[in-house]
């Protein structure tokens, strides 16, 4: 029950002296600086919003899914090239034994390669999303001035 007092309280403290700011007279423009009252009582400055350009991120997703779809292949991939390793470990067939020992290779190297390009298109599609971002011209700018830096980035 505490609580909703201090709350209450808190509320009508906080009303009083928005009310107080709102009704402050300006202060004379003679004067050296302005109380906070005063201050508060200007309204507010009007900034004008970007036009909504949104960028398209389709690529990036179909970079994301086929890294997804290229990790997840990849982990039956090796399920079955364990499967043909316990195959060739039986064998005693000795034509045979260097056929399964090829096959189990093969898909060693196809679930190997399918995990590395599917992280590699993950690692792609985060920097295409949050790295690279929006590649504006005025982003990068040359300033030549003696009081500011020769490159500047802004974000």
């Amino acid at each position: 029950m505490r609580t909703r007092h201090a709350a209450l309280l808190l509320a009508a403290l906080a009303s009083g002296s928005l009310t107080a700011a709102a009704r402050a007279a300006p202060a004379p423009t003679g004067a050296a600086a302005p109380d906070s009252a005063a201050r508060a009582a200007k309204p507010f400055e009007v900034v004008s919003r970007a036009a909504d350009s949104r960028q398209s991120y389709k690529w990036t997703w179909i970079t994301a899914l086929t890294g997804a779809a290229l990790v997840g292949i990849s982990f039956p991939m090796a399920d079955e090239a364990d499967r043909r390793y316990a195959l060739y470990l039986e064998e005693t067939d000795p034509t045979r034994i260097d056929e399964r020992f090829e096959a189990t290779q093969r898909m060693d190297r196809l679930a190997s390669g399918s995990l590395l390009a599917g992280e590699l298109l993950l690692a792609t599609a985060v920097w295409m999303r949050f790295v690279r971002g929006n590649h504006r011209p005025e982003r990068v700018t040359l300033d030549l001035r003696p009081s500011r830096c020769a490159l500047a980035l802004r974000f």
